[in-house]
């Protein structure tokens, strides 16, 4: 029984209009309307008057089965709910749609006043009401495990129905978009009352647990964070599990910023975490083997309980393929071993899971599971005394490995999301560790020269279109619209770059329907390009495979005549991309490599009838976090530190 989206709207889980999922999938929120945070059951919750909260859950590719779109086992929806007040109508709690069609939603109060579900085109309706103005759990559970699917409702931990189904439930199209508060189809049915404690799963919720829902709010299922950006082992989730660099650990250039190094005399990091009793847990990242083990396998991670029993082990083995090994509370120990191997020096993403039915192991697309109990959902713990954690090693070895963006997650991830990837989605912001490949403040404000403040020299100049404007930081660049206000035609960037990103603020003309701010192209081929195209924000990249692809979104609005801050961030596998800070969407990138620039056009296209601001623009040839990102949307014009006061004296004595 793995939960496949959870909200709380405390200041935890609460940036702005986003609310963080907290259960594992990524599935972030967007309050929309006149939604408010006002007190509920659990610190705030969310006033819907007139509002709701958005959320889009995308599969990461076509074809694949995306677990949260997943219907196999049914689905469970749980809330706390109060209503603003006693009168007798519709009120959505929350819902969901895809293809044109109401897949399910559920009701604080029908038009009679009671609790009711409509799942699959089928109504479920009770005869309990909830219009008392008081706080009530209400608990909706379509169950597809069964020979004959069943629909259970409870209200406060009480069945008050139990029905055999009167319809199937099944996903269409490529999204589905679930609100809380109201009617996805149609927009209609306000809540008008207070949710908190929104839960959202793909299985029955099993009667035992019941009572557990409705008697503490959900936990983050972010159990650790370790970007290794500062440099540190610090744990960026809300656990604060921070572990101790080993002496002869190092860190290094990463995907997303910086990374840790093991070498073979000890993990690279290591400390007591104590995560909890587990029934699922996913491990995910980023590895790099960086040697080869010979003559025998290579520990690269390891979680001990509190006597130094191993509870977890990875290792590499002499063929440079993966074991993971689990000892388990039922069925002693389980391993599971990768048929892909690592690449000598190449980063991979990973994953190593557990949950009650089976453990698995996966190396980018390569995905190897092997059984260890039944099928039927539950919760009872598969893994316990969580208590020591070992990062690149275990308590006596080191693997010589290094690790980027290492996530622990209470939940299993039967298909990880190109989103799970690319960082947390709320954390603590912090200034990029990547290299540049060109930093324009654009401060200059006289002269056709605009200084590159980065370490590679990428120094632009001023166009016959360009002109110095007020920018949201001191100047900025301007272009008229007869082409770019400033470029570069002998860029300094690796032949085989492993990413790319860009964060900049910019200022589109009303004037201009598609205003390209940055381009990048080589001798014949377009690399990449950001602009606006009918007031929205987009990214058009290309790759060896010949193949490009616009990417855009309606909820990503660039107004007009208006300082917005825009970024992209690509790994080569998937986009992010983001507005004022915030990732709003993440889209695969199947292109194939990414190409050399040799060209750089800001403020437009060469020739083009662009017309927009640019300021304060970062270049690089790596992918950033979206905590870089933030960072950078927080931090105008701070990307490197001013130079040291020059040496006036040594003061005089007193």
């Amino acid at each position: 029984m793995a939960q496949s989206a959870g909200y709380t709207f405390n200041a935890d889980t609460v940036s702005g209009t986003t609310v963080r999922d907290i259960a594992g999938y990524f599935l972030h929120g967007t309050i929309v309307g006149s939604a408010t945070l006002v007190a509920a059951k659990y610190g705030d919750g969310l006033n819907c008057t007139g509002g709701a909260m958005h959320v889009v859950v995308r599969p990461p590719k076509a074809g694949d089965s995306f677990y949260p779109l997943s219907t196999d086992g049914g689905l469970s929806i749980a809330a706390w709910v109060e209503l603003n007040d006693n009168t007798a109508a519709a009120r959505c709690i929350a819902s969901a749609s895809s293809g044109g069609t109401l897949n399910w939603a559920v009701y604080a109060s029908n038009a009679s006043g009671n609790v009711e579900a409509k799942i699959g085109g089928a109504t479920y309706s009770t005869t309990t009401s909830i219009r008392d103005g008081e706080q009530h759990h209400v608990l909706v559970v379509f169950d597809a495990t069964a020979s004959t699917d069943t629909v259970k409702i409870a209200v406060d931990g009480v069945e008050v129905l139990s029905v055999n189904a009167g319809a199937a439930l099944a996903y269409s199209g490529t999204e589905v978009i679930m609100e809380a508060g109201r009617n996805t189809l149609t927009g209609s049915e306000a809540l008008d009352g207070i949710v908190d404690d929104l839960r959202w799963w793909n299985d029955p919720v099993e009667a035992a647990y019941w009572p557990t829902l409705i008697a503490v709010e959900q936990i983050d299922h972010q159990l650790a964070i370790y970007p290794f950006d500062q440099d540190t082992a610090e744990d960026l989730g809300t656990s604060g599990r921070d572990l101790t660099v080993a002496p002869s650990a190092s860190f290094t250039t990463g995907l997303y910023g910086r990374a840790l190094v093991s070498g073979t005399a000890a993990a690279g990091a290591s400390g007591v975490v104590d995560f909890p009793d587990c029934d699922r847990l996913a491990i995910c990242g980023w590895l790099r083997l960086d040697t080869a083990p010979t003559g025998a396998a290579a520990p690269i991670l390891a979680i001990d309980n509190s006597s130094n029993n191993a509870r977890v082990r990875v290792v590499v083995n002499t063929n440079r393929t993966v074991t993971a090994t689990w000892t388990t509370i039922d069925d002693g120990t389980v391993s599971v071993t990768s048929t892909a191997v690592l690449t000598v020096g190449q980063w991979t993403r990973f994953q190593v899971a557990i949950n009650p039915t089976y453990v698995q192991v996966r190396l980018e697309g390569d995905q190897v599971t092997e059984s260890i109990g039944d099928g039927f959902p539950h919760v009872s713990p598969a893994i316990d005394g969580l208590y020591r954690l070992s990062i690149g090693g275990d308590a006596s070895a080191g693997g010589q490995v290094s690790y980027d963006y290492l996530t622990f997650t209470k939940n299993f991830l039967a298909e990880v999301t190109s989103g799970y990837w690319s960082g947390a989605p709320v954390m603590t912001p912090y200034r990029p560790a990547n290299v540049a490949r060109g930093v324009y403040h654009f401060n200059e404000n006289s002269g056709t020269v605009v200084d590159d403040k980065s370490p590679s020299g990428n120094d632009l100049t001023l166009t016959a279109a360009g002109s110095w404007v007020s920018g949201i930081e001191g100047s900025a660049l301007g272009a008229n619209g007869t082409g770019p206000g400033a470029s570069r035609t002998s860029l300094v960037w690796p032949a085989s770059p492993p990413g790319w990103a860009f964060s900049a603020w910019v200022k589109c003309r009303s004037s201009s329907d598609g205003a390209r701010f940055l381009v990048l192209r080589n001798a014949a081929d377009e690399v990449a390009h950001a602009g606006r195209l009918d007031g929205l924000f987009w990214v058009r990249l290309f790759g060896t495979g010949g193949t490009t692809g616009i990417v855009s979104s309606s909820r990503a609005p660039v107004p007009a005549e208006t300082w917005t801050h825009v970024a992209a961030s690509c790994d080569q596998k998937a986009v992010q991309l983001f507005l004022n800070g915030s990732v709003f969407t993440v889209e695969t990138f199947s292109a194939g490599p990414l190409l050399q620039p040799a060209e750089l056009h800001v403020g437009g296209d060469n020739p083009d009838s662009s017309v927009a601001d640019v300021d304060d623009l970062r270049l690089f040839d790596t992918p950033i976090s979206a905590a870089n990102v933030r960072w950078l949307y927080q931090n105008t014009g701070q990307y490197y530190e001013p130079a040291p006061a020059a040496f006036a004296a040594w003061g005089v004595p007193l």
